[in-house]
């Protein structure tokens, strides 16, 4: 059974408003990968060529961008560098930071070899404020894995709803807990060492481990939730994102309003900040 993002919407109890459309979307991008220099780990390409488009050339041959933005299908490369668009889940900075440099005859950006092997985890934390703790002592302790998002229990329950992981689940999360959701990439069996590090530094903060199936779940299906927007606005709903990074000593602004669901997110988190991402859902107008 396939997930429905219109069942989701209807179990928060936000009311639909006036149906709507989004603006028709043009040809997509064309990839353009001009060059790979393996020595130097770097890659030349067309700065309009669609990332995803980038991402399959690359994969095609043993290389890869690392997380990619959300909506990176149709992203063109020059568009991702100029916002520093911040992926889904990377622990990084944004996007700026692939760029090495430009030139006539192309962008290039920094690449990795595809990883051999991968190994996830999802983690419960008794709160967002909590889980807010967990990844800054991650990143400022150097064992942040390739991906980690923290979500609150809101976002938790539509990314486990997505994901299909099943209600019983679903029914282990309290209403203040955050979800911690981590994968790391690496040669076979350091991506689950390091994982298993993670947790472990966790264990003061309450943390409690829900193993791999449930990351590994996420992972495979999170395409499903940042597409759901042209779904959810034919029936009535606007579902939008809000993003944007403080340092950890900065206080979390409050994303709720009244008539709407929000959820919010955190990723991208380094030794200073990370990036704070409200997914809120309301009405159409």
């Amino acid at each position: 059974m396939s997930w429905s993002p219109l069942d989701w919407a209807r179990s928060t109890g936000i009311e639909p408003g006036a149906a709507g459309t989004l603006p028709p979307l043009g040809p997509t991008p064309p990839g353009g990968v001009i060059g790979i220099d393996r020595t130097a780990q770097l890659a030349r390409v067309q700065p309009t060529a669609a990332l995803g488009a980038i991402e399959l050339e690359l994969r095609a041959t043993g290389w890869t961008l690392g997380p990619l933005p959300e909506n990176s299908e149709r992203m063109p490369v020059v568009s991702a560098v100029a916002t520093d668009a911040s992926s889904l889940a990377g622990s990084d900075t944004g996007f700026l930071s692939r760029r090495y440099d430009e030139s006539s005859q192309g962008l290039r950006l920094r690449i990795l070899p595809m990883p051999e092997a991968q190994a996830g985890c999802a983690v419960l934390l008794p709160d967002f404020t909590r889980g807010m703790e967990a990844l800054r002592l991650l990143a400022q302790r150097d064992r942040l894995p390739e991906e980690a998002l923290l979500l609150d229990r809101n976002a938790a329950g539509l990314w486990l709803s997505a994901a299909e992981v099943g209600s019983q689940t679903e029914s282990l999360l309290r209403p203040e807990d955050a979800l911690l959701l981590m994968v790391a990439q690496g040669a076979s069996g350091v991506a689950s060492e390091r994982i298993a590090r993670a947790a472990a530094t966790l264990t003061d903060l309450g943390a409690e481990t829900l193993g791999q199936d449930v990351a590994q779940a996420w992972a495979a299906t999170r395409e499903r939730v940042v597409t759901a927007t042209p779904a959810l606005l034919a029936a009535g709903w606007e579902f939008e994102r809000r993003e944007a990074r403080r340092t950890w000593s900065d206080p979390i602004a409050e994303a709720r309003q009244s008539g709407s669901w929000v959820g919010m997110e955190a990723t991208g988190a380094n030794a200073h900040s990370v990036l704070l991402r409200a997914r809120r859902l309301s009405a159409a107008s």
